[in-house]
């Protein structure tokens, strides 16, 4: 490894992941602990982010080349986006293949030939439903809608019998942001065709993108209108949102594996179904899963000893500390060597399952993140609150992609260099 001696300096380190994987903050207190002592030389400074400050903050940080050393992005293009920027680095300049081939999920974040970022856990959104609310309702149990109309038809039977039947939040903006990810996805056929229209490269234009988002936005629409989601959705954020389930307040929700194995310890394992999301759109690209990496781990190009950090990233990945990380949060490892063995609950053997039988695709990470922030979230949260319509939402992705390409021209050729494929 270049950049420094390995096991020696201070690494302030911008952590992120609380949010994702409940009980990951405690389980890297206590890596960063054991690593200290197995190392003395070596001092680290774990700082905790936010996630409505996540992007904002290291943008900041990069203005100064100041901060961390260590910083946490979501996937593929909040993380490809400072490395174009010149505010990362690639991590696989300073680990070896040999390390970097167990990690899973690294294709959302490569980039001509190098991985730029570190995986740490896998996450998969499914469909959750509580059997006792299905069972009120007349519903069977044990069967979850496959379909858009089966799962319209349990929530009316749901509705029918004074049951709210599906609990979220989009106050922040991410409730709407994850049927984005979930079923735009669903209307495509390739991810080229989300990226020549975003990019402007030619294949698949922003008009036909409209006319996906258009049939997104009505869908959404309809859930509101009918009652099928909670009818504070507007007021509450994503977490607050979550609250609805365990409080049997609703009988289905999204989610995270994390979120579902700590409901089924408040409902009891044998109340809690898990399935994929219902399909509903038509793409080659409707019967891919959602999982991702979701957040990573990156080197800041300021990082006065890049060998020491990415020793510490690779320790990580120890076999033992990957069993940790299982057993303190119940999340799965992104690598190879986790014994898949150790999954006895059955809970978590189904959403390993999920989350490991098909390709998966989360669509949020391939937009750039001045897109994702000003029209992804705030589109949905219009729809949710009952304050525009389809047209509008999709005239903000419009409006804001417009914007993007002409304020952040460097990232504007960079993201056509990557989604033609020449990055």
């Amino acid at each position: 490894m270049a950049g420094g001696q390995a096991y020696a300096g201070k690494i302030t380190y911008w952590f992120w992941g609380e949010s994702d994987i409940p009980g990951i903050d405690k389980w890297m207190s206590s890596m960063v602990s054991a690593y200290e002592k197995l190392h003395p030389g070596v001092t680290l400074n774990l700082v905790p982010q936010a996630s409505d400050t996540l992007i904002g903050a290291f943008r900041l940080a990069a203005q100064s080349r100041s901060g961390p050393d260590i910083d946490t992005q979501w996937a593929t293009l909040p993380t490809l986006t400072p490395y174009w920027d010149k505010a990362a680095v690639a991590i696989s300049d300073y680990v070896p293949a040999s390390e970097t081939s167990q990690w899973l999920e690294t294709s959302e974040n490569a980039e001509g030939g190098k991985i730029v970022a570190m995986p740490i856990y896998l996450i998969g959104v499914p469909l959750v439903w509580n059997k006792q609310l299905f069972k009120e309702a007349g519903l069977d149990p044990n069967t979850p809608p496959k379909t858009w109309d089966a799962f319209l038809a349990d929530c009316a039977a749901l509705k029918a019998h004074g049951i709210t039947p599906f609990g979220m939040g989009n106050k922040d903006g991410y409730f709407g942001a994850w049927m984005f990810a979930i079923y735009l996805t669903q209307e495509l056929n390739s991810l080229d065709e989300i990226k020549a229209a975003i990019g402007n490269i030619g294949g698949f234009s922003m008009e036909q993108l409209d006319g996906l988002l258009s049939n997104l936005y009505a869908m959404m629409q309809t859930l509101v209108q009918k009652g099928y989601l909670n009818s504070d959705v507007a007021s509450l954020d994503l977490n607050q949102g979550w609250q609805l389930f365990p409080q049997r307040k609703a009988a289905m929700a999204f989610t995270t594996d994390g979120n579902v194995l700590t409901w089924g310890k408040a409902l009891g394992e044998e109340n809690i179904g898990v399935a994929e999301p219902p399909k509903w759109g038509h793409g080659k690209l409707a019967d891919s899963y959602d999982v991702t990496q979701s957040s990573d781990e990156f080197i800041t190009s300021w990082a006065p000893n890049k060998a020491a950090a990415a020793a510490f990233l690779v320790w990580l990945h120890d076999p033992a500390n990957m069993k940790a990380l299982y057993a303190e949060t119940g999340a799965f490892p992104a690598d190879k060597r986790f014994p898949v063995a150790s999954i006895t609950d059955p809970l978590a053997q189904q959403l390993y399952q999920l989350d490991t039988a098909k390709t998966s695709i989360w669509l949020e990470n391939y937009l750039p993140p001045q897109v994702d922030n000003d029209a992804d979230l705030p589109a949905g949260q219009l729809i949710t609150s009952k304050s525009g319509t389809p047209d509008q939402a999709v005239e903000i992705w419009n409006r804001v992609i417009q914007k993007w390409r002409v304020q952040q021209i460097p990232e504007y050729q960079q993201y056509r260099k990557w989604a033609g494929g020449n990055g």
